[in-house]
């Protein structure tokens, strides 16, 4: 099993963190039914989350890492919750939106305005940066499809069900559709948790272009 990367980006961590504040918030009818006191019961809600979000907003803002043994405490956190496939749904979902505010105007302008091959062209390879310098992740193309991997075990060594995988699969096909234009399916053939040698995962109607 390969070894996570020396640091992780922060964005990581603050996605998953701002994912559970997110589930655990009230609704407006809970929050007239309960008081203040039993609402910060939910762990989202906490003063430590609250506290851990500022630290790694600021993090993302200063271009400070994380190392990779405090973000598998996280994952394994929000993996112990009933709700954890929505928590980290959300998750990926947030890490990839901030990933992509990252990106220079014109490549985002790009992938969403120009010529339709020309922005997938730009769009692939956009959705490839986002993925090695935020997620610690490869993309290719292979027989038709594109092809994500995280070459490390980190998903599967906080979460040995998987369901960390979870959060790369949310993170992936939100990257697919916003810069790609791509409406499929994302599987996951591939899983460590599974036995197999990688996690894996692989569009199942890849948009046309060139990288």
């Amino acid at each position: 099993m390969d070894a996570p990367p020396p640091d992780t980006h922060a964005i990581l961590p603050l996605a998953v963190l701002e994912a559970m504040r997110n589930l655990d918030s009230p609704t407006d009818e809970e929050a007239a039914e309960y008081v203040d006191e039993m609402l910060k019961k939910r762990l989202g809600l906490s003063d430590t989350v609250a506290a851990q979000i500022a630290r790694y907003d600021l993090g993302v803002r200063r271009g400070r890492p994380v190392s990779p043994e405090e973000f598998e405490q996280i994952l394994r956190l929000a993996g112990r919750r009933p709700d954890a496939a929505l928590v980290f749904a959300d998750a990926g979902r947030r890490a990839s939106r901030r990933a992509m505010a990252q990106l220079g105007l014109p490549t985002r302008l790009g992938a969403r305005y120009l010529p339709r091959f020309v922005r997938r062209a730009i769009g692939f390879r956009a959705a490839r940066r986002c993925l090695r310098e935020v997620f610690a992740a490869s993309l290719v193309r292979e027989e038709g499809a594109v092809v994500a991997r995280v070459g490390h075990g980190m998903p599967v060594q906080a979460t040995p069900d998987g369901a960390a995988c979870g959060f790369y699969a949310a993170g992936i096909a939100e990257l697919l559709r916003n810069l790609m234009s791509f409406d499929g399916a994302v599987r996951h053939p591939w899983c460590r948790a599974r036995g197999d040698e990688r996690c894996e995962w692989r569009t199942t109607d890849a948009p046309s272009g060139g990288a």
